[in-house]
């Protein structure tokens, strides 16, 4: 990982209100914090095993109650940016209406910073519904899929 990652990872963390990012790329992760009043991010290599082991940084905010019931499962944005469907202008999706999806399956990515990060699912299923346009602006926590 090198350091122009690393800078672009700290202007995410202070765009995004975030209080943690952790990120994982083969051997190497990185974890970054903002504590209240510091003036300064600390940068902490983890190990790729803990980094793997470790809880998720963040979870969409819970669905009211009626809401959930008429949505279904969903698969949401773990971050803010630019949904995309494609790996690249003019390829494939990742994933259609109709597929099966399996755990820790990428379905999309989220342009933030001009960074493309994957975004995998976090249960299985078969999408029956893409609930954002490739191109749009997506929210932490708001639903890209519903799932059948």
């Amino acid at each position: 990982m090198d350091l122009p990652k690393i800078k672009a990872l700290i202007d995410l963390l202070n765009s995004s209100g975030l209080s943690a990012l952790e990120l994982a790329e083969g051997e190497h992760s990185v974890r970054l914090e903002r504590h209240a009043n510091a003036t300064a991010h600390t940068v902490v290599p983890v190990p790729a095993a803990a980094a793997r082991s470790a809880p998720p940084l963040f979870s969409p905010a819970p669905a009211p109650a009626a809401a959930a019931s008429s949505t279904g499962r969903v698969i949401a944005a773990p971050m803010q940016g630019i949904f995309h469907l494609t790996p690249a202008p003019g390829e494939s999706p990742f994933v259609k209406i109709g597929d099966e999806v399996q755990l820790e399956q990428v379905v999309c990515v989220i342009e933030a910073m001009k960074m493309f990060n994957t975004v995998e699912s976090d249960q299985s299923g078969r999408i029956a519904e893409v609930l954002v346009s490739s191109g749009s602006e997506v929210k932490v926590g708001q639903a890209l899929f519903r799932l059948a």
